[in-house]
């Protein structure tokens, strides 16, 4: 999981330079790089779950990690934007297969359990994001955009190691499922069926997209609309920090009120700061300071949602986890891949899209959860 942060917020920063240097015709160009790279992430991880629920977790995981260093070594040596995208398209292929976290927490853990260890496990990737753009801007000024990918190749390493030597199997022989397609489409169907899976799924989904938009859109909002420049890793490092204590706070307030309560009021109060966002946008009254502290209190709340709504999809899907796992993280990822591209390609030079984005997304997926909470748990 702190991986995919990583490949992501690492090289914000580095976002202009990359789309000067790849000849982009527009700046938005350049944000296709995180497209392409959730993209690849959405689509492996569709693939490796009935692998994985066939397989086991280990092996699959350890091949994900593998192509993601490979594929970062070559993006170093890219020369043109088609080429720079093919290889975050194969790194997001690589660090899709790490979306099988999820499956190994449902081996061990489900509902609010589950949701408790998400939040925990959500505590210590946070942490990423504080430092992974202050890295990113540190190596551009020192060593240039390709040093990026070289950083992330190495860390990639370092995580592919601690894998092979830590990371034991979760999947019990006797759980295993064939590969055939019939037992996909078996395990599909069951979860299609789920109507707390299917709620819960979208809900995330909506919520991620709103993220991703962030994403697609912080560094030229921050650094451009705002007028932040260099400082622009410093505000994310904040952001970052308020999120990963939300995420601490979250396990414990799942352990008194459960996963469900946690999740809604997390996911209204979101909803809550993203109108009062649009409507100081709409006054013209949104000083950078505003933005920012109204922004950072939607982060927080959109980590405490993330960690519930994930977990709660698979409440009843425990003997086709590995299944799950994949074909939500590749609904999430796809949809909110289309998602937050809308809302980076409609970047103006103002916060505009962004503001506006974050509150049509948050609504939707309050709806979500309100469908989802008239299904039955079973597990």
């Amino acid at each position: 999981m702190g991986l995919s942060s990583i490949a992501l917020d690492i090289m914000l920063a580095a976002l202009p330079e990359i789309g000067h240097a790849m000849k982009a015709t527009t700046p938005n160009l350049a944000q296709l790089t995180v497209g392409t790279f959730s993209a690849g992430a959405a689509i492996s991880a569709f693939l490796i779950g009935p692998v994985a629920d066939a397989y086991g977790r280990r092996m699959p995981i350890l091949a994900g990690l593998a192509l993601f260093v490979v594929s970062s070594l070559l993006a170093s040596f890219a020369q043109n934007m088609e080429t720079m995208l093919t290889l975050r398209f194969l790194q997001g292929v690589g660090v899709g297969a790490t979306r099988l976290s999820q499956a190994v927490l449902r081996d061990r853990y489900s509902g609010s359990e589950m949701a408790e260890a998400m939040s925990l496990s959500l505590m210590a990737f946070l942490i990423l994001p504080v430092i992974a753009p202050l890295i990113g801007q540190g190596i551009l000024l020192a060593a240039g955009w390709q040093a990026i990918f070289f950083t992330m190749a190495a860390l990639g390493m370092l995580v592919l190691t601690w894998t092979w030597w830590k990371l034991p199997e979760t999947l019990a022989r006797e759980h295993r499922r064939s590969l055939g397609s019939a037992s996909i489409w078996s395990g599909l169907r069951v979860i299609a069926r789920d109507r707390n899976a299917v709620g819960y799924g979208l809900a995330a989904m909506f919520l991620l997209g709103a993220l991703y938009g962030f994403i697609a859109t912080t560094q030229p909002v921050y650094g451009e609309a705002f007028g932040l420049g260099g400082f622009f890793p410093f505000a994310m490092a904040a952001t970052a920090i308020v999120q990963s204590g939300s995420a601490f706070v979250c396990s414990r307030l799942i352990r008194r009120f459960g996963a469900p309560a946690i999740g809604l009021s997390a996911l209204s109060a979101y909803v809550g700061f993203a109108g009062l966002l649009v409507v100081m946008f709409c006054l013209g009254i949104l000083p950078f300071w505003l933005f920012f502290v109204l922004i950072t209190a939607m982060m927080a709340m959109f980590t405490r949602a993330d960690a519930t709504l994930g977990a709660l999809s698979m409440t009843n899907l425990g003997r086709v986890a590995g299944t799950a796992a994949s074909a939500f993280g590749a609904i999430r990822a796809l949809g909110a891949t289309f998602l937050g591209s809308l809302i980076g390609r409609g970047y103006d030079g103002t916060p505009r899209s962004l503001v506006w984005g974050v509150l049509i997304l948050g609504p939707a997926s309050l709806l979500s959860i309100a469908w989802a909470r008239g299904a039955r748990n079973v597990d």
